[in-house]
């Protein structure tokens, strides 16, 4: 077995010109429908973190964002929900913490 883990930290206001830059494109590329329900600027740079810590831990291609939903919890704690078959079955983990400009996101997976 293996311990994969990904780490991604995001400056908001570098996330803010990227979300202006690539307006309705960039939304449609990065993030599921579901996961737009919530808007706030931090809410967003914390879902793409997540979805970068991920591709980072499984190897997985750049384009792999339409593969990866994040979802929360009843209590709010943030999960991986892979929606394609090509990605192994496995136990993870996902923490999004937000603090000030900085959003950080870890994933760590166990891998058979």
């Amino acid at each position: 077995m293996l311990i994969k883990t990904g780490t991604d930290l995001i400056f908001i206001p570098r996330f803010k010109k990227s979300l202006q830059n690539g307006g309705e494109t960039f939304l449609k590329r990065v993030f599921l429908s579901d996961e737009l329900n919530n808007q706030q600027l931090e809410h967003l740079a914390g879902i793409f973190a997540a979805k970068e810590a991920v591709m980072k831990a499984l190897d997985l291609p750049k384009d792999s964002w339409q593969d990866i939903q994040i979802a929360y919890t009843r209590n709010g704690a943030p999960k991986v929900q892979f929606l394609t078959s090509h990605i192994l079955s496995l136990t993870s983990n996902l923490s999004i913490s937000h603090d000030g400009d900085y959003v950080i996101a870890q994933f760590v997976a166990l891998v058979e």
